[in-house]
């Protein structure tokens, strides 16, 4: 098996880690009072943020509004890019299920 380089990206998933890259930019200074995590789903040109809530305030939606605003502000306009939320007690983190996490916080 051959890794990527900077020089040979050989197989390297770049448009999905481009849209990590761009969705963490994007939630700086954003993250709802009461995430426990934000993660985003990559399915070629859909963009699905994933927030996991302790619960949910009119800020907390406000804020996950304003990080869609601001992901789309940072692609191309023919990505559509949209967001769910989860009420959990507690982190919900799995390797295998699709989303790249970009943020986690213990139980609050």
């Amino acid at each position: 098996m051959t890794l990527p380089t900077p020089e040979d990206p050989a197989r390297a998933p770049i448009w999905e880690n481009y849209a990590t890259a761009q969705t963490s930019q994007a939630s700086l200074g954003l993250y709802p009072d009461h995430a426990y995590a934000v993660g985003v789903e990559v399915n070629g040109r859909h963009l699905r943020l994933r927030f996991q809530l302790s619960r949910l305030t009119e800020e907390d939606e406000e804020d996950m509004r304003d990080i869609v605003s601001e992901l789309e502000a940072l692609v191309a306009q023919e990505i559509y890019v949209d967001y769910s939320y989860e009420l959990t007690d507690r982190p919900r983190l799995d390797l295998h299920d699709g989303v790249s996490w970009i943020y986690a916080t213990k139980a609050k």
